[in-house]
């Protein structure tokens, strides 16, 4: 065996660790990001199964603004109120009622101010239809109002004046 044979065995070996070092990395960094995707995955589904609300009183004020009582009856505390979605519902439309259309007041709250807290009640004031009439004639009849949190959990309930 010559010295360029021992070169060469060298080189070999060398091309070999290399190549098994780069795919231990990339095998390594394979398994952590599949384990946070893993990981993410968990954590967003126990929010989903812990979080719940309820609506608990529809009724019209006397400015003819009509209010939703929310109550957080699951365990994770709600605050992204701009991503909730509001819709009301009759027998031949479906309205998407926006932030411009809506306000949302925290109510008994005993904890965290701004966020929903487990077991807190906020409530949501529709109001401002002069740009919708086909709404406001809507909300004067019965009506489904539903409403949905950032994470995909819906509440809905129907209301019926007392006059129908």
């Amino acid at each position: 065996m010559g010295l360029d044979t021992v070169i060469a065995a060298f080189f070999v070996v060398g091309v070999i660790l290399v190549a098994a070092g780069t795919t231990t990395m990339g095998s390594k960094n394979l398994l952590e990001a599949s384990y946070s995707g893993y990981a993410a995955t968990r954590d967003t589904t126990m929010d989903r199964l812990h979080t719940n609300i309820e609506i608990r009183d529809i009724w019209i004020d006397a400015m003819n603004c009509t209010n939703v009582k929310v109550r957080n009856t699951g365990e994770t505390k709600l605050s992204n109120f701009d991503l909730w979605d509001i819709l009301v519902v009759t027998e031949d439309q479906v309205f998407y009622i926006t932030n411009y259309s809506a306000s949302i007041s925290l109510s008994d709250e005993i904890l965290n101010p701004g966020i929903l807290d487990p077991y807190e009640n906020l409530t949501l004031s529709l109001y401002d239809f002069q740009n919708n009439k086909a709404l406001k004639e809507a909300l004067e009849e019965a009506f489904i109002i539903k409403v949905s949190t950032e994470n995909g959990i819906v509440s809905s309930a129907r209301y019926v004046p007392d006059s129908a």
